[in-house]
């Protein structure tokens, strides 16, 4: 168990890393993060990234337009 965790937990550092790239994220927080905790960093890398998308487009943007 504890050699899979410390095998998983680089990889997901290099895909937090990436990803946070592709969000306009700090990417070594999240690189951080991801080496640290693994994968149990993703509910809270999906929060954060749809907190800044709101953010960015403001509480009167719609998704779904009717």
């Amino acid at each position: 168990m504890i050699l899979i965790f410390t095998l998983l937990a680089p990889l997901s550092g290099a895909l937090f890393y990436i990803a946070a790239l592709q969000c306009a994220l700090p990417p070594r927080r999240w690189a951080l993060l991801g080496c640290l905790f693994g994968p149990a960093v993703l509910p809270l890398f999906m929060a954060r990234r749809r907190w800044s998308l709101l953010c960015a487009r403001g509480r009167s943007y719609s998704l779904l337009r009717a």
